[in-house]
């Protein structure tokens, strides 16, 4: 009963949304991972959705995105929202985003990452507007938080989601505690012997420790553990269109900058660059990335090929 107005109340908001600005126009295809009998999971993932009650276009796109995704004839073992879900972290915002979430991927496991937005974006309290993202997050999701920082374990497979943790629109602001905790983290991953993943709405080198007299390097840690480890990193922030730059090792691990759901041009109309997502297809020897318009339904493409990254992995997986 603890969220049950909570709930109800975000359900109401987003029917009324699903009915009055989007309902259901765009349709498209099933689609599947590229080989079905040979896919370990895979997961979907998005980022910088940036829902506001008063931008109807971007709801458009983001419903029937999430339509889209549904899709998938393989299902999905998770969906991954690498943060700025909302525009400025409002209740209503909240309420729309949620309740949207669980109209239409109908009880599908969702792993949040908290992005600036989601915080206030540079302005407001920022503990009252973090309090609010754990209320909503435990409401949907059952996550329980007392840090913004967590992980979850999907099918074996560690997902750590990494946050800034004082207001600001540019840097991560991580403290000792989560840097220390990500470090125990990542020794109780590494027994597992599979990929982890490492979520945070933020690049790495966008990381600045909060105590000044820190020596910690986010990006030395994750390179180290990746050289006797898989790790791969996804984040988003930077809105970053889907071309050659969007999967790199530029730091010494895998990287992936997802685009945003909801780019829309200087007009607020919907353009070509909207609608971008990710497929993750996790194999027995191998980690494949695919890029896919979910809001057009069509798979992208990077000069005149499907624009995807294949990463082998150093410790294949042992059959179940």
């Amino acid at each position: 009963m603890r969220f049950f107005f909570l709930r109800t109340a975000s359900l109401i908001v987003a029917v009324a949304m699903l009915l009055l600005f989007a309902p259901g126009g765009v349709q498209t295809a099933p689609f599947d991972v590229k080989e079905p009998d040979a896919c370990v999971a895979n997961f979907t993932v998005f980022s910088d959705v940036h829902v506001e009650s008063n931008n109807y276009p971007r709801y458009e796109v983001f419903a029937d995105s999430m339509r889209s995704a549904m899709q998938n004839q393989s299902g999905s073992d998770a969906f991954l929202f690498l943060g700025d879900s909302t525009m400025n972290g409002q209740a209503i915002e909240n309420m729309i985003f949620h309740g949207t979430l669980d109209r239409l991927l109908q009880g599908q496991r969702v792993i949040p990452v908290p992005g600036n937005h989601d915080f206030g974006n540079g302005q407001g309290d920022f503990n009252a507007i973090q309090q609010r993202w754990y209320r909503f997050t435990q409401a949907y999701f059952d996550l329980e938080l007392t840090t913004p920082y967590y992980y979850q374990v999907v099918n074996g497979f560690y997902f750590i989601v990494l946050a800034n943790e004082q207001q600001d629109i540019d840097a991560m602001h991580m403290s000792d505690d989560q840097y220390a905790w990500l470090e125990r983290t990542l020794e109780e991953a590494a027994r597992s012997g599979l990929p982890v993943f490492v979520l945070a709405h933020y690049t790495p080198r966008m990381a600045a420790p909060i105590n000044p007299d820190s020596g910690y390097s986010l990006v030395r840690l994750l390179a180290e553990f990746n050289q006797a480890h898989d790790l791969f990193y996804l984040c988003g922030h930077l809105h970053h269109s889907s071309d050659a730059a969007t999967f790199h090792a530029w730091s010494g691990f895998p990287e992936t900058y997802l685009p945003a759901l909801t780019l829309l041009d200087e007009s607020r109309n919907i353009n070509e660059e909207t609608g971008f997502g990710e497929l993750m297809e996790i194999y027995a020897d191998r980690v494949v990335f695919r890029v896919r318009n979910f809001y057009r339904g069509e798979w992208a493409q990077l000069n005149g090929a499907p624009m995807e990254a294949v990463y082998m992995l150093k410790h294949p997986i042992p059959a179940a």
